[in-house]
């Protein structure tokens, strides 16, 4: 045994020589000290941001895989302070902040002083308490490559990407801001209107045909779902975030679908909608006239029987009641002081379905009040049997029923027409009810005429 270890060391002495030996005339592996070539790599960078007279355009996405993106505008300075404005909110002035370039686990750019880009990771947002969009200001350097400084979000290394490119402006004082108001504006184009359906959705066009996927956008995160849900239970979904440019968006993942890859879609004013074309394929967000798939939520209400479904504004309001169904109900206002009776507000809608009956057998109860003097009238209209096709629940109006109806009828149409859609109401449940006020166990429901699907009303349900 003693000696199988001396002929191992023997080994590895005569190794070590040979290494030795070999060394002698060769090149030396590192000519400069370890402190030496950090202090060098900082100063690459250094020169690199401070080489752009104009600054730099920065997009960040702080976690692709709960947030969007923002832009940001930046320009560094060799006094240490660096000049900034961004699209993260109307806030859009440009201040000026100090930077380093360091050196920890790599060589690091941190935004010392706050600024614009502190505002992700402020965890006070509205909606986001605790948490904000969950950035930093500490981005480590991973290097350039056609004038792009790539970097790395020390938080979320695997979800989060900053990136640097010369900003290609003239004057950076004006014109930074003018960009980043730009795109902030650019995001109302993927929020509803009075006019704008409710259904947003992802469409997918290639050699196997349309594929649609209900968009589910959240506008505070910036961020989408698209998602569809088959009878047979089974789901497609993708998830990513969403950056505003200032003619299109570009979204983080990239979207992976049958072999193709989309990223940048550009936007299409005639059809108001944001097109991105690969190989002859074609994604699409769009608003639509009907949600990609329609789920048998309808099915449900027919098993309560006889019930009720209650919308009274001052339950508190609900971002599922759509811009134009509260349009539709100033519209009613209006009649109302057109007549002229004064101002008069819709107090109460109560839609009452009752497959029981014969005699007026659903009806909508609508409650007026007279704003002059608090008094309240209530009006009640009929319309036959409810019928459900192809998941849409169809009424047919039949006239008012008595009392102050027949003077009211021309005046609440608005809200007639809505129930009685001759295309249908798409129904949705959705769970407890829940308002700016109040929070209730009643089950919780959406109408939304397919006529008009700008017109959503969201209310609860009362045995």
């Amino acid at each position: 045994m003693k000696k199988i270890y001396k002929n191992y060391w023997l080994i590895c002495l005569v190794f070590l020589g040979f290494l030795s030996c070999n060394n002698d005339d060769g090149e030396v592996l590192f000519a400069e000290s370890p402190a030496e070539r950090i202090a060098g790599q900082n100063s690459e960078l250094l020169n690199l941001l401070t080489s752009e007279q104009n600054g730099y355009k920065g997009t960040y996405f702080t976690k692709n895989d709960e947030f969007g993106g923002f832009t940001f505008y930046m320009k560094f300075n060799a006094d240490g302070s660096v000049d900034m404005t961004s699209d993260f909110d109307s806030d859009t002035a440009i201040e000026s902040s100090s930077y380093d370039v360091r050196y920890g686990t790599t060589n690091e750019l941190v935004f010392t002083t706050r600024n614009h880009i502190q505002k992700v990771s402020d965890p006070q947002l509205p909606g986001l308490v605790g948490t904000g969009f969950k950035g930093t200001s500490v981005f480590q350097y991973f290097g350039s490559q056609d004038g792009k400084l790539t970097f790395k979000d020390i938080r979320n290394r695997d979800s989060a990407s900053f990136v640097l490119e010369p900003s290609q402006l003239t004057d950076f004082e004006t014109e930074s801001v003018a960009k980043v108001e730009t795109t902030l504006a650019e995001r109302e184009k993927l929020l509803t209107t009075p006019e704008r359906s409710v259904f947003q959705l992802l469409r997918i066009e290639n050699s196997n045909g349309d594929s649609d996927f209900n968009l589910n956008y959240n506008p505070d995160l910036l961020f989408a779902k698209p998602r569809i849900t088959f009878d047979d239970g089974s789901v497609t979904e993708f998830s990513f975030g969403i950056l505003f440019e200032e003619n299109g968006l570009v979204i983080n993942p990239t979207l992976e679908f049958e072999g193709e890859s989309y990223t940048y879609f550009s936007y299409d004013a005639d059809s108001g909608s944001y097109i991105s074309t690969v190989n002859g394929t074609t994604a699409t967000i769009l608003f639509g006239n009907e949600p990609a798939f329609i789920d048998k939520d309808i099915d449900d209400i027919v098993e309560l029987g006889p019930t009720g479904f209650l919308y009274r504004p001052g339950l508190g309001s609900n971002p599922l009641t759509s811009l134009g169904f509260d349009a539709l109900l100033e519209e009613i206002s209006d009649n109302f002081a057109a007549f002229p009776l004064g101002e008069w507000l819709v107090n109460d809608v109560q839609f009452t379905i009752d497959y029981e009956s014969d005699n007026c057998d659903t009806y909508l109860y609508i409650q007026l009040l007279r704003v002059a003097d608090g008094a309240t009238f209530t009006a009640f209209y009929c319309f036959e049997k409810a019928v459900i096709n192809d998941r849409k629940l169809f009424l047919t109006y039949s006239g008012p029923s008595g009392g102050n109806a027949p003077f009211f009828e021309p005046l609440v149409m608005p809200l007639i027409d809505f129930f009685s859609s001759s295309e249908g109401l798409i129904y949705s449940a959705e769970g407890g009810f829940s308002s700016t006020l109040f929070s209730f166990s009643n089950t919780a429901g959406t109408f939304t005429s397919v006529e008009n699907p700008s017109l959503r009303v969201y209310g609860l349900w009362f045995g």
